[in-house]
């Protein structure tokens, strides 16, 4: 078990320039694709109809559908916030990378990001291919 850890760790990663750089280009039109966020909120706003005003269960239905949809493009806000957090790391690293089978259960996801579904699970799998080499 420790050798097979021990192969798993010594096997190096890169970014996969090809998918990075389409990636990169949907993420700069601002378009939703898959889990990218897209740059503007694209659902529509709730519309106050005109029985808000008389009644009461229509009023309290409305203001519930208001504050999801502000929840919900918040939520937008802030995962386009994570991806171009991941972006950036992705863009800027340019050697290979080791990943400890060690790390710790959080930061095993937050690198989860890089890796191939194959060996871990992943959110988001499009900046990474393994490199086929041999381990030393």
């Amino acid at each position: 078990m420790y050798a097979g850890l021990d192969v798993l760790g010594s096997t190096p990663w890169q970014i996969n320039r090809k998918i990075f750089d389409v990636v990169l280009d949907v993420w700069n039109a601002g378009y939703r694709l898959g889990k990218l966020p897209p740059a503007v909120y694209d659902e529509p706003e709730p519309e106050k109809t005109v029985e808000v005003e008389t009644d009461q269960r229509a009023r309290s239905t409305f203001i519930q559908a208001q504050r999801q949809w502000l929840v919900n493009r918040a939520n937008n806000h802030s995962d386009r916030c994570s991806v171009n957090y991941k972006i950036e790391i992705a863009r800027a690293v340019s050697l290979l990378i080791y990943f400890s089978c060690s790390l710790s259960p959080k930061l095993m996801h937050f690198l989860s990001f890089w890796v191939t579904p194959s060996i871990f699970p992943t959110t988001l799998t499009f900046a990474v291919a393994r490199i086929h080499s041999r381990p030393t």
